[in-house]
């Protein structure tokens, strides 16, 4: 069980019991050993579908889920916090993959982006909501930027 997710892989868990949870409401449940409150959330796509999850309620800002994605230990809090961040702080998401891909330190940072971020696919990650089509544009052009970087450091393995 991860500190902040829990989550399925492969759609192996759908309730709250089936990730060591007790049911509040349909949406909320509470871990029995310390008593916290999680909330019911999709998460992840690998590539069948966002997986079934919970998060840890109050849900860390992206500086946490950042250092989670980037440097945690638990496959569920990686993918967890990568998932959050890909749907709410893509904006910020990109600064950083700008600023790790330009950084010759952060070449072993930039590889686990790739990876977690799935970075090597050249999409606009950001929202287009509120948004004018020159800056939707030079988004997905940033992106671009970052995928030909990411394809290229996965590529040296």
């Amino acid at each position: 069980m991860g500190c902040y997710f829990v989550m399925s892989m492969r759609f192996n868990k759908c309730t709250a019991y089936d990730f060591g949870l007790l049911p509040k409401d349909t949406d909320t449940a509470i871990d029995p050993d310390e008593n916290s409150i999680w909330k019911k959330t999709s998460l992840y796509d690998f590539g069948w579908g966002k997986e079934n999850g919970f998060y840890k309620f109050p849900l860390p800002g992206f500086d946490t889920l950042f250092e989670l994605a980037l440097y945690s230990n638990d496959e569920e809090d990686t993918y967890g916090a990568a998932s959050v961040i890909l749907d709410k702080y893509a904006d910020e998401l990109l600064c950083k993959c700008e600023s790790f891909m330009n950084d010759s330190c952060k070449v072993k940072e930039f590889k686990r982006m790739a990876k977690v971020f799935k970075l090597n696919i050249p999409i606009n990650r950001c929202s287009a909501g509120e948004k004018t089509f020159e800056q939707v544009q030079n988004d997905y052009t940033r992106w671009e930027k970052v995928s030909g970087m990411a394809e290229k450091i996965i590529q040296c393995e």
